[in-house]
């Protein structure tokens, strides 16, 4: 409900902003209105300045700026007036919500009652404990590796992913390291983490790309992209990527702002 409430702020917002932009416009207008006939041949034009006139004086194709500014005219002041009733139909519907919405009925029960009350739907608390209990299997280490291990002492593949981990983790957003899934094409992939968005209780893919300067590196890379693009886990939506090469190492910064943008 907050978000819907959001939305609305933000559209009240572009409505008035609206209205004052075309009733500025409407203080300079051409005074008349503007009738059209359309013939067989041609669409002929015609300035009407006083009501009780209803066929106007004849606008010739070289004054043909008169009607484009007439019908101007006219479409602002229609835009207006949507606007304005638009804008008046959200503060009605703004007044008219309770304080409390149905789903935030549970989190204001007694302790005691709300262990023997089913909620319409799983608090924040309730749904991310949830997703933190899934058993899984992740991609198996190979023998003699360096062991890295992230803050919360969980074993990772580079100090890049241990850097991710760490922020993740300070950010407090819940996030599983190479869950496996199922990809049409490949088989299981193991992504480097798949975070949860918790206001809009989405998951996200975070594929980091560490070695895009080795060419056969980046063509593996571009390949499973590809495969991640077929299966519906697009860039910018609910896969994150970033990259590194040994020039340009991972940036933090570009990391906290991925986190913001897509887990906030």
């Amino acid at each position: 409900m907050e978000q819907i409430k959001r939305l609305l702020e933000r559209r009240k917002e572009y409505l008035a902003q609206l209205i004052d932009d075309k009733e500025v416009a409407l203080e300079g207008a051409l005074q008349g209105s503007l009738r059209i006939c359309k013939g067989k041949r041609r669409v002929q034009y015609y300035h009407r300045t006083n009501p009780k006139d209803f066929s106007g004086v004849y606008i010739c194709e070289k004054d043909v700026c008169i009607a484009k500014d007439l019908a101007q005219k006219d479409y602002n002041r229609k835009v207006v007036s949507s606007a304005q009733k638009e804008l008046k139909a959200i503060d009605r519907y703004l007044a008219s919500c309770p304080k409390v919405q149905a789903e935030e009925i549970y989190e204001k029960l007694h302790e005691e009652r709300r262990k023997i009350v089913n909620p319409i739907k799983k608090t924040e608390r309730q749904y991310v404990e949830e997703w933190e209990k899934v058993k899984y299997s992740g991609k198996p280490f190979e023998e003699g590796i360096p062991e890295i291990c992230t803050a919360r002492g969980e074993k990772v593949r580079s100090k890049s992913e241990m850097i991710i981990a760490d922020l993740l983790d300070r950010e407090n957003i819940p996030y599983r390291y190479e869950y496996p899934i199922k990809i049409k094409g490949w088989g299981v992939f193991y992504p480097d983490f798949t975070a949860l968005n918790i206001k809009k209780r989405k998951e996200i893919y975070w594929e980091h790309l560490g070695m895009m300067d080795d060419a056969a590196y980046a063509e593996n890379a571009l390949q499973k992209i590809a495969l991640y693009e077929q299966n519906g886990i697009l860039p910018n939506d609910n896969l994150i990527l970033t990259y590194e090469t040994k020039k340009n190492p991972i940036n933090r910064k570009i990391i906290k702002l991925m986190i913001e943008q897509y887990l906030k």
